[in-house]
């Protein structure tokens, strides 16, 4: 078996992540988007937050925690994202909603209240 000195060291893994080389490249694995880049309606889970801890906490504190899910469905007249967390509309900026890492669910899109 050739294996270069550029692979992880565990080649057979049962994490459907890559290679930890691979990974450590690219730090968002193909499945994970920007909340910024998602279209209306479509339901998202939170990855992670990329913020610092001080602009974290008010969105931590509003439920958008990792794991959650959310929909953008509306945009305000400047373009920014609205979303629906749990249930209730939540206003973000674009650049804020820029660094909220999702991925795509399948989920079908919640109604409105």
């Amino acid at each position: 078996m050739a294996s270069s000195p550029e692979q992880s060291p565990d080649p057979v893994s049962a994490e459907p992540r890559e290679t930890t080389e691979t990974a450590h490249e690219t730090t968002e694995s193909p499945r994970e988007l920007r909340l910024a880049e998602i279209p209306l309606h479509e339901t998202v889970e939170v990855i992670r937050l990329d913020l610092p801890a001080d602009q974290r906490e008010p969105l931590l504190e509003r439920g958008v925690l990792p794991g959650c899910l959310l929909c953008p469905v509306r945009r305000s007249p400047s373009g920014d994202p609205i979303i629906q967390v749990d249930g209730s509309m939540l206003a973000l900026r674009r650049e804020l909603a820029g660094c909220i890492c999702v991925r795509r669910t399948g989920k079908p899109a919640p109604r409105p209240a």
